[in-house]
């Protein structure tokens, strides 16, 4: 999967993410608007076959960057409590 820096900013920043789809994108997308941090997030897919979907943040404090990374780090711990509760 490769992620190009798109635009970015103080508070914003936008990606395009090559091979992405909903089911990546959705629960990113969840987890970042659950973040009192940040004021807004999106991604759109122009066409979902010719185009690459591109992810926009914008936050009311710190970067957008570090609002990422905890959506992210949310997710993964979510997979490793449902891992842990199925190896049981």
């Amino acid at each position: 999967m490769k992620v190009t820096q798109v635009k970015k900013s103080k508070n914003e920043l936008e990606i395009e993410v090559s091979g992405a789809n909903e089911t990546l994108l959705g629960p990113l997308l969840n987890r970042t608007l659950a973040d009192p941090q940040v004021d807004y997030a999106s991604y759109y897919m122009r066409h979902i076959v010719l185009d690459d979907p591109r992810f926009y943040v914008r936050t009311k404090k710190g970067t957008p960057k570090a609002a990422l990374d905890r959506a992210m780090e949310s997710i993964i711990a979510d997979i490793h409590a449902i891992q842990d509760k199925l190896a049981k």
